[in-house]
Parts: C-alpha cells; structure tokens; sequence
C-alpha cells in the first residue's frame, strides 16, 4: 500500500438489544460469534486491568461465550468486570486496495451504552450485517502499526548475557513478528478544513 492516505468509508451499524435499552455483553457475544464465528480478536477492559482477546473459548457454549486472554500474572480474569470491549476481524490489506475491499471490520460494546459494528471500506460501504440503523461517512484511510510489548521473562531466550551482536538479528526479526496493525481513518474538519484522525479501528492479531 502507498504511503499517501486513499479514499474510504466508514459504515456504523448499530446492533439492536434483545430487550430493554441496550444489548447485554452475552447477547452481544452472541451477534459477533453467529456473524463470524470463532476467528476474532480484541480487547477487553475490564475493572483489573485491559486484557488482549485471543478469541471465543473453544470450551465454551454458543448460548454462554465466554471469551479466551492472554493470561496477566498475579490477576484472574473475570468476565462479568468487563465494561468495554473491542472486537475485530484480522485483516490482511492488500497493496493496492481495490473499490469496495474491506480494510477494518470491528465490533464494540461498552455497558449501558450500546454497541456498534463498523466496516471500513475502500470507496464504498459494505452492506452491513442485517443490522437497522447504518450510518456511512467519506473520509480517508492509512495504514499504521504498533509493537506489540513483550515482557522480559517472557521473551524468547531471556538471555540478557547473551553479546548484543549476536542478539541482534534475533532481536529485529522478533520484533518484526510482534507488529499489531491498524487502520486510521481520516476526515476533514468542517470549521478550519484540517485533517483529523477520527477513527481507528485495529486488524492484526495478537502473537
């Protein structure tokens, strides 16, 4: 992909309640789980901490979700002190997207508040997933992506005696796998005709 931000849209959907004002966190699991099934990733913040999602407990039921972290030492996680939660497809973005390629598709909930399903796009929304309420705004799209941090003891080797020059092409392709990507998306602010990041939605998994 070129470097230069490239034309996209951004489709809200809103994800209705079963009953009452907004959808329950097991309700909303279920929605994500029956629109794509198993292969998400997220994260999850919660009262103990922010807790990345490796996807659906492979254990668990479709009626009772639970989902799968990456364990935190010295804390137990406890679905039911979630209050917000992120949910996405891992993307791979093509070079050069093409009219309508999906760039980002993620999914959130926040308690008391509601939840939503946004599609990035490359020119054109996507049709949403049989949600009634969408909302579609233009802007611009471009690609970003983050070290995902590591812990000493938990990084490969943990030799720190090991000769810096022998540590170093190890140490640069280990960070090279560790890359979580993202997508930003970009518009133009009315009152000064700025751009602004107004969005960004995650599309690479946790490793």
């Amino acid at each position: 992909m070129t470097d230069k931000n490239q034309k996209a849209m951004l489709t809200h959907s809103s994800i209705p309640p079963v009953s009452g004002d907004t959808p329950r966190l097991d309700i909303f699991l279920c929605y994500v789980h029956t629109h794509l099934g198993e292969d998400v990733q997220g994260l999850a913040f919660a009262t103990n901490g922010t807790w990345t999602v490796l996807g659906f407990d492979k254990g668990s039921s479709a009626e009772k979700l639970k989902l799968s972290v990456t364990p935190i030492n010295g804390r137990k996680f406890d679905q039911t002190k979630v209050f917000e939660l992120h949910l996405w497809v891992p993307v791979a973005l093509p070079n050069e997207p093409s009219e309508g390629d999906i760039l980002a598709h993620e999914f959130r909930w926040t308690n008391g508040v509601g939840a939503v399903e946004l599609t990035l796009t490359s020119g054109r929304p996507k049709t949403s997933s049989g949600v009634t309420e969408s909302v579609s705004v233009i802007g611009w799209f471009h690609k970003v992506s983050y070290l995902q941090h590591v812990s000493a003891a938990s990084s490969d080797g943990d030799s720190a005696s090991e000769p810096t020059s022998e540590r170093t092409e190890q140490d640069k392709e280990h960070a090279a796998a560790k890359q979580m990507t993202a997508v930003e998306f970009i518009q133009e602010e009315d009152k000064y005709g700025n751009t602004v990041v107004v969005d960004q939605l995650f599309t690479g998994r946790w490793n």
